[in-house]
């Protein structure tokens, strides 16, 4: 009899079970309230199809054009801006970090991260207790002449709002994501608006 309450054999067939697990998540491209949109060139998992809106984005004494995707569900906010950049740099940490400026504003910062998204492409992620006790859950990305904002206003520990936070993801004109996954290939995303 083993002194381990676990048998290696038990182990192992756990280790293996997990790691099919992961292997076929990977395999799995988006679920179904994945909104993918190359022209803007992000995908996000909304919990509805967002509203529409072109805008002003204002950073760094900059105006710049911007498209706002915004969904709701109840009282909650989920928010994708793309501000254009085409006449200014590709990615620029300047511009980021200002653009993080005001999310940080909103509320009781619980914490912050200066993340880039890959190399070049430079992140901020931040994570705030508004006055109203709902939570902001927020990022800001810059590449290839976009920046990228996201916003979810939740209640705190909000599932919805965690997963929308952790799906932004840069796409190229072929739905391509940015990331440079090492060791497997980068998520393809099929381009429907």
């Amino acid at each position: 009899m083993s002194k381990y309450p676990i048998s290696l054999a038990f182990f192992a067939w756990g280790l293996a079970a997990a790691l099919q697990a992961a292997a076929a998540e990977r395999d799995i491209p988006y679920g179904e309230n994945v909104y993918v949109n190359c022209q803007y060139r992000f995908a996000a998992q909304f919990p509805d199809n967002p509203t529409i809106r072109d805008i002003t984005y204002s950073v760094g004494g900059r105006n710049v054009p911007a498209r706002q995707f915004t969904a709701t569900k109840g009282m909650d906010t989920f928010v994708v801006t793309i501000a254009d950049f085409t006449n200014g740099p590709a990615a620029d940490e300047q511009i980021v970090e200002s653009a993080a400026v005001p999310l940080r504003g909103r509320g009781r910062i619980l914490f912050q991260f200066a993340e880039d998204y890959d190399p070049g492409v430079p992140g901020r992620q931040i994570n705030a207790a508004l006055p109203d006790g709902r939570q902001l859950r927020a990022s800001v990305y810059m590449a290839d002449h976009r920046l990228y904002i996201t916003e979810a206003v939740a209640p705190v520990g909000d599932f919805i709002a965690l997963q929308f936070e952790q799906s932004i993801t840069m796409v190229d004109a072929n739905g391509t994501d940015l990331d440079k996954n090492v060791g497997t290939p980068s998520r393809q995303y099929v381009c429907t608006r």
